[in-house]
């Protein structure tokens, strides 16, 4: 249990009514008001001073996690930042499917970098799906949506490159 710390709330009660003297001799506030100033920082501060934790918190047992092999750790932390405090999908994410999409075209003979292979990214994941990609705005989770499935839909990788098919 917690003692009383009484030179603390005699120190406070000493400059509070010193304060309120100094008041109710420069004529600020009248004596009785000054007093009851005095009594009531005289209340507060017993309050404050008896008031705290009577038991000590007890902490939460910590559990041991097991790193394991296969990733489950990268899922599991993937899947909780996901997304943001506004309900878009984080910046992280993007960044992964972004890169998720660009293997998945180079699998298939398509370098998104160039500028020059464009109407080839246009069309294996979908003109809207590009723009959106490409945009800076942070997507909704309708959008993630659509762009995993874009990329879901190029399948394996091609067994010609767009190149051999023009030809």
């Amino acid at each position: 249990m917690r003692h009383w710390n009484l030179g603390r709330i005699t120190t406070v009660t000493i400059v509070a009514a010193l304060i309120a003297g100094g008041l109710a001799f420069w004529q600020v506030v009248d004596v009785w008001h000054a007093a009851a100033a005095t009594a009531v920082t005289l209340a507060v501060a017993t309050l404050w001073s008896r008031t705290g934790t009577v038991v000590e918190d007890p902490e939460w047992p910590r559990t041991v996690t097991e790193a394991r092999a296969g990733g489950r750790h990268d899922v599991s932390d993937l899947s909780w930042s996901t997304f943001g405090r506004d309900g878009r999908v984080t910046d992280r994410v993007v960044r992964r499917v972004r890169a998720l999409a660009t293997d998945r075209l180079r699998a298939h003979g398509v370098d998104p970098t160039d500028p020059a292979s464009l109407p080839d990214v246009e069309r294996l994941l979908g003109a809207h799906v590009v723009r959106q990609l490409a945009s800076r705005e942070a997507p909704t989770a309708r959008t993630l949506q659509t762009w995993l499935d874009a990329i879901e839909r190029l399948g394996p990788a091609a067994t010609s490159t767009p190149e051999e098919n023009r030809a």
